[in-house]
């Protein structure tokens, strides 16, 4: 269209010839107006062809690819890592000029594969663990997620007297440099690790168990100066096995607060502490590989910080055959093929009991890998079993506190007609028969299911009545029947009873070997039986 300016002179000089001429003017004047918007027009859309000229012109440029610089290499050349494989490759003087390149810088390659550009560093990369520092500066690093080792040197810019064995450390894409180092993160296992004191006058009943783990747990802790005068090994972990809710995590809990108590006084150490890291079995398992054995390195880890400081750690861990189970004999993607030598490992780190005192807690010692139950690991299995009458009585006593308004002043007036209902083997308190290998009959009654957490729902239950009663008016209190009436709604609901799926767990549970027993029946199906039995016979 020419140039603006030649264009509005000659819009002005004919302006001036034809001044005698107004008409004309006026249409000259919106030419002029018109050209001004078709220049402006024109100027926009140059500024977008330019500007997709530029954009094509981008995605049309080759993809250039990213480099590690390992050093010097042969003259001017640069030793570099790229996927994998090393080169020697020359570098642009524009880059040279303004820094130089050392070991772990990111570069630029073009298809020529030489350094076109520096780029920043990375803030993010694999992950790995320092494993050795060797002579030379260099560093032995091991993946989280496998057991490969690599050798890497560290950036100039990363002060190595920083790193130390265990740290985990950022890589470069290719995992040849060290370029930082992460600083130290919370363990990802949610467990307890605080110490709730109990008493022994909190664990009702089980007598005999108490006094073997006083003796296998209290003995090394409290009398080690006798025990190394013998040449006593020391045990490291013990098992407790036995029916859910009779009182393995509480026994656990109180024999920690004994030692704590008696080492206190002993020693003269008010301040001392005991730490019970409660792990449940399920919360270790994790789909990813290496996470799961990373959380029993933590555990195991958080002990021993607690021994440092001068502490006395417990590691239980409850459900342990959920994550300690029997390994299959195939080689197959089986998470406990990988756990249980993990825990193996960590076992065979500890000394003794004065380091950390391990305790398993299973339902199940059948499903637990023989590796985890041998002599030198778990050394002591101790069985905690379901509670007799006079354990019942105590266990009782427990929950029926003092304080509590009651019918009668005497507990054991209270007690009484419990325990005389639980222990009955009447039709009523009858729950299964096992029709044996042999050909007899087993009969199993309701105290052949009780335990203390039972117990303590059966409690709850009768406060409970007490409560509406006095809600409508009455005297607040716990009558002895409400223990009997609630016992029996407690087992007549049937969540308490074993189902089919399931039966073989019971039966286990129970102390009865499955392989000696034919069928398992209820009583009533036996009384339905023989009912249609008398109805054919009667047709």
């Amino acid at each position: 269209m020419g140039d603006q300016t030649h264009i509005i002179e000659l819009i002005d000089q004919i302006l001036e010839e034809t001044a005698d001429r107004p008409k004309l003017q006026e249409k000259i004047l919106d030419l002029r107006d018109a050209l001004f918007q078709a220049q402006q027009a024109s100027q926009q859309y140059a500024l977008k062809i330019r500007t997709l000229e530029e954009t094509i012109g981008k995605l049309k440029s080759p993809a250039h690819r990213i480099g590690t610089v390992l050093g010097p290499g042969e003259g001017d050349l640069y030793r570099l890592v790229v996927g994998s494989t090393e080169y020697q490759a020359a570098v642009s003087p524009e880059i040279l000029e303004k820094d130089p390149l050392q070991p772990g810088d990111q570069v630029a390659l073009n298809e020529g594969f030489v350094a076109i550009a520096k780029l920043p560093r990375p803030e993010q990369g694999p992950i790995a663990r320092i494993t050795t520092r060797l002579v030379d500066g260099q560093w032995l690093v091991s993946g989280l997620g496998s057991n490969s080792e690599t050798l890497a040197q560290n950036h100039p810019e990363l002060e190595s007297e920083s790193l130390k064995e265990g740290d985990e450390v950022i890589l470069d894409p290719n995992q040849r440099v060290i370029l930082a180092r992460l600083p130290k993160r919370k363990s990802g296992v949610a467990v307890e690790d605080e110490l709730a004191c109990v008493d022994w006058v909190q664990v009702g009943g089980q007598q005999q168990v108490i006094e073997e783990v006083r003796k296998v747990i209290e003995y090394p802790i409290l009398h080690k100066e006798i025990l190394s005068t013998m040449e006593y090994q020391l045990p490291k972990g013990f098992l407790f096995y036995g029916p859910p809710g009779c009182g393995k995590t509480l026994i656990g809990r109180a024999i920690l607060s004994d030692i704590i108590r008696q080492l206190k006084e002993k020693e003269s150490n008010q301040g001392l502490e005991g730490r019970f890291i409660h792990v449940k079995g399920p919360e270790i398992l994790n789909m990813w590989l290496g996470e799961s054995e990373r959380k029993i390195r933590e555990i195991f880890k958080k002990a021993r910080d607690y021994k440092e400081k001068g502490q006395v750690p417990f590691i239980f861990i409850d459900e342990a055959e959920s994550i300690l189970g029997t390994r299959q004999a195939w080689r197959v993607s089986n998470i406990t093929n990988t756990i249980v030598p993990m825990f193996c490992a960590e076992m065979d780190g500890i000394q003794s009991l004065r380091d950390t005192v391990v305790i398993l807690a299973t339902n199940r010692p059948d499903l637990i890998d023989p590796a985890i139950l041998r002599p030198g690991r778990i050394d002591r299995k101790i069985k905690v079993g379901r509670p007799n009458r006079d354990d019942c009585d105590a266990i009782l006593k427990v929950y029926l506190k003092p304080n509590l308004p009651r019918e009668h002043d005497d507990l054991d007036a209270m007690i009484r007609p419990f325990l005389d209902t639980l222990f009955k083997k009447s039709a009523q308190q009858e729950v299964l028969v096992l029709t044996l290998r042999t050909g007899g009959f087993k009969k199993m009654y309701w105290k052949d299911f009780i335990s203390g957490a039972i117990i303590e729902g059966i409690v709850k239950r009768a406060k409970e009545k007490a409560i509406e009663r006095a809600i409508a008016g009455k005297e607040l209190k716990i009558l002895a029947r409400d223990l009997t009436e609630c016992l029996e709604t407690e087992f007549k609901e049937g969540s308490l009873l074993p189902i089919e799926s399931n039966m073989e767990d019971w039966l286990q549970l129970l102390d009865v070997d499955p392989r000696q027993v034919v069928r398992v029946r209820r009583p009533s199906e036996a009384d339905q039986a023989a009912a249609e039995t008398l109805n054919r016979s009667i047709i």
